[in-house]
């Protein structure tokens, strides 16, 4: 009993220092404080507007434990590169995520290649997704136009982690014609090779 006791202390104690440990730092934009400040520090914070409503990025777990940071996922064989950003909006769910062709993104180190780069985002090359409560199927089907702005890629002398810093904004437009737009997007992430970096050699 004593030792399930502190095994389950341990255990606690772990998830609060990861929790510290990968926690967003929020510090408010001067113009609207309901936004993250645009910046370059590796906060793990991302936020826009989604109509007239707050997005906010989210802490999300996976298997490498609780994070703020987003997926970025990379196929090699297809030239092909995904970016996830978790949070929340009117009250529930949801995530932004961006599909891009032609990137010239390999591997890890490859994604300082996208410093300055501003990413027309027109639905064919590149795509941009608005997807509520994991609504992926319906969400697909109906891509943003916009721009992606990666600002900022500084990447450690290791190169296993990197900053990673933009701002984005997109429309999306329904199937019966509703239109979302999801405006004035910042980010500000600390990337690390091996827990929010996947290569995929699946065709």
């Amino acid at each position: 009993m004593k030792k399930l006791r502190l095994v389950n202390k341990l255990w606690m104690a772990g998830l609060a220092i990861g929790l510290f440990a990968c926690n967003g730092i929020f510090v408010p934009d001067p113009i609207d404080p309901r936004l993250p400040k645009y910046t370059e520090s590796g906060n793990n914070v991302a936020g826009a507007f989604v109509g007239n409503k707050v997005w906010e990025s989210q802490l999300t777990w996976s298997l490498y434990g609780y994070s703020y940071a987003p997926l970025v996922n990379v196929w090699p064989e297809k030239d092909s590169l995904v970016i996830c950003f978790y949070g929340s909006a009117e009250n529930g769910h949801s995530s932004i995520e961006f599909s891009l062709h032609e990137s010239e993104v390999d591997g890890f180190e490859d994604i300082s290649h996208l410093e300055g780069q501003k990413i027309a985002l027109d639905g064919v090359t590149n795509k941009a997704f608005y997807i509520r409560e994991s609504n992926y199927q319906e969400a697909y089907k109906h891509k943003g136009i916009g721009q992606l702005y990666i600002r900022n890629v500084e990447l450690n002398d290791s190169l296993s982690s990197a900053i990673f810093s933009g701002t984005f904004g997109f429309s999306v437009t329904d199937s019966i014609g509703n239109t979302t737009k999801i405006s004035y997007g910042r980010f500000d992430y600390r990337l690390g090779k091996e827990n929010n970096f996947f290569i995929s050699t699946e065709q």
